[in-house]
């Protein structure tokens, strides 16, 4: 469910950033507010890519809502997530249909009712458009706030975000992983993260990926470290810690690397 939301959320915004731009591009070209200029049917056709919209709803959205049916459905109180994604889905599938639609219809019509059709879709499009943008915010920050903290002790979830988060958030997080690891692990962030992603694969016998995963724990700390170092005022109690849970893991690492 987190795989595809990510996916989904990449694919909309670049299929919004696109009209967006094509948008502004006749606006430039036509010097004219955009609620005012009047585009040919194939200035029209060109405003999205429908087999990009096509694919966003058959694949993503479809894989997306399935997947948070099976979690969330028959619970005692739907999750919110839940029926953001259903909107999402259903506005998505709306805005395919009416685009299909209008492809269909603005070439057979007569110059009266393309007029129509236009009025219709300089509305409808940017309207539609961003209801889903605000759907998706939703969904993203309810997603930030309870559900990465309530899957962050999954073994699954731990080991995945580890191997594949980098890539599944890059472009929606400007801080990348590390900033994804900030709402997994609202007390710890991207420490507690590679942390326990290093514990998992050690129990589970695969030394070199926990001696990595360590490694960036450790990265992270030395940091810590040396920030409090340089702030000076760091309360003697609080630099003990960070030393300890350093040797910690530095033992930990040492363990990893360990032959058999």
């Amino acid at each position: 469910m987190v795989r595809t939301f990510y996916r989904s959320f990449q694919a909309f915004h670049a299929l919004f950033d696109a009209y967006e731009r094509r948008v502004d591009a006749f606006v430039t070209m036509y010097a004219a507010d955009r609620r005012d200029i009047k585009l040919a049917p194939d200035e029209l056709r060109s405003l999205f890519d429908s087999n990009a919209l096509s694919a966003l709803r058959d694949n993503e959205l479809t894989q997306l809502k399935g997947a948070a049916h099976r979690l969330f459905r028959g619970l005692d109180a739907p999750d919110p997530f839940d029926s953001h994604v259903t909107n999402i889905y259903h506005e998505v599938s709306i805005l395919k249909e009416e685009h299909w639609t209008v492809l269909e219809d603005v070439m057979r019509a007569d110059r009266r009712a393309y007029d129509r059709y236009y009025r219709e879709v300089n509305v409808y499009y940017p309207r539609r458009l961003r209801h889903v943008r605000n759907l998706y915010g939703k969904a993203k920050r309810r997603l930030e706030s309870v559900l990465l903290p309530a899957f962050s002790r999954n073994k699954i979830m731990v080991r995945s975000v580890y191997l594949f988060g980098a890539r599944l958030v890059q472009g929606v997080y400007e801080g990348g992983l590390e900033e994804f690891y900030a709402y997994m692990y609202p007390n710890g962030g991207a420490l507690t993260g590679y942390t326990l992603a290093a514990d998992s694969f050690l129990d589970g016998g695969f030394r070199e990926e926990a001696s990595e995963a360590y490694g960036r724990a450790l990265i992270i700390l030395r940091k810590r470290i040396a920030r409090a170092d340089r702030a000076g005022g760091t309360p003697e109690r609080e630099l003990r810690g960070l030393a300890a849970q350093r040797r910690n893991l530095e033992r930990r690492r040492e363990r990893a690397l360990a032959l058999d």
